[in-house]
C-alpha cells in the first residue's frame, strides 16, 4: 500500500492506494473519514492520477457528505434512570458520530461465559452482541464499556502515533491502564503503554504534569474529527500546559478547523454523560 494526496481549494485530502486483482478502479471513503483507493495491478501511475484529477470534486463531496452525516445527533427522547440511559435490546448507540450501532442482548443460561462481540446485519450495519446470562442494566453498561474502551484504545493509539510527530514530540509509548468502576466490576486490560482510558466523568481528555494522557472510554462515540481534535488537544499540552495564545496556534497547525470541533463539544459534549 502506498500514499497519494488530492488537492481542491486549498484543502488536502490523503489517499491509501491498494494494488489487487479487482478489475476496476473503486474509491473508498471509510467511517473513520480514511480514503482507500483499490485499483488493478499493473495500473500505470498517469492513470492513477489522471483518474483523481477527472474525479477530485466528486471524492470531496463524497468526503464532505460523510464528514457531515457524522455529526448526527443523539435522539432526543432517551429512556433514562437516575441520569443513565437505559439499555434494551434493539436500540441503536453513538458510533463515530452515527446512531448506527445496534445493540443485540442474548440471555444465556446461568453460569455460561458472557460474550460480547460486534456483528454485521443483513443490512451490512453493524451490530454489538451481548450474550450473557445477567441482565442488570450496570452489567450491561459495563460490557458495552468494555466494547467502547477497547475501539477507544485502538483510536487513540493510531492518532497519538500521527499526531506526536506532527507536532515534533518524540515518540512516547502509551499503556491502557483501566481503574476499578464504581460498580465493582473487574475492568478490561489492554496491552499498550503511558496512556489511559477510563470514565473521566465530564472531561473528555486530560494530560497531567507529568505528561501522562487521559482519554474518556466514549471517546469513540464522537465524530473522528472531534475525536482527532481532542487528542491534538491534549498532546499540544505535552508542550503548553496552558491555554494561552500560544497553545492554541500549536494546536491550529495541525487542525486549522479546531474552533469548529470546540463548539460541537460546547454544544454536544455534555449529552453523552447519559452513558
Amino acid at each position: 500500500m502506498s500514499n497519494l494526496q488530492i488537492a481542491h481549494e486549498g484543502r488536502k485530502l490523503d489517499i491509501h492506494l491498494i494494488l489487487g486483482s479487482w478489475r476496476y478502479v473503486k474509491v473508498i471513503i471509510n467511517d473513520d473519514l480514511t480514503i482507500d483507493m483499490k485499483v488493478p495491478v499493473g495500473m500505470k501511475q498517469e492513470m492513477i492520477d489522471r483518474y483523481l484529477e477527472v474525479n477530485k470534486d466528486k471524492i470531496f463531496r463524497e468526503y464532505d457528505r460523510k464528514k457531515n452525516r457524522n455529526h448526527q445527533a443523539l435522539p432526543s427522547i432517551l429512556e433514562l434512570e437516575e441520569g443513565r440511559l437505559v439499555y434494551r435490546n434493539g436500540q441503536f448507540l453513538p458510533y463515530l458520530g452515527n446512531m448506527d450501532l445496534k445493540l443485540r442482548i442474548r440471555h444465556v443460561p446461568e453460569g455460561e461465559e458472557t460474550k460480547i462481540f460486534l456483528d454485521q446485519g443483513r443490512d451490512q450495519k453493524r451490530i454489538l452482541t451481548i450474550r450473557t446470562d445477567n441482565a442488570g442494566q450496570d452489567f450491561i453498561r459495563y460490557c458495552i464499556m468494555r466494547y467502547y474502551k477497547k475501539t477507544a484504545a485502538v483510536l487513540v493509539k493510531k492518532y497519538v502515533q500521527e499526531f506526536s510527530e506532527q507536532l515534533g514530540l518524540p515518540y512516547r509509548k502509551v499503556h491502557i491502564t483501566n481503574l476499578a468502576a464504581k460498580s465493582g466490576f473487574q475492568l478490561p486490560r489492554f496491552g499498550y503503554s503511558n496512556l489511559t482510558v477510563r470514565d473521566q466523568r465530564t472531561l473528555w481528555g486530560r494530560c497531567t504534569r507529568n505528561h501522562t494522557l487521559k482519554f474518556d472510554w466514549k471517546l469513540a462515540m464522537l465524530p473522528i474529527e472531534v475525536i482527532q481534535y481532542i487528542i491534538i488537544h491534549e498532546l499540544t499540552h505535552v508542550k503548553k500546559m496552558n491555554h494561552s495564545s500560544t497553545f492554541w496556534a500549536e494546536v491550529e497547525k495541525i487542525m486549522p478547523e479546531y474552533q469548529e470541533c470546540r463548539r460541537w463539544l460546547d454544544r454536544h459534549g455534555k449529552e453523552y454523560e447519559i452513558f
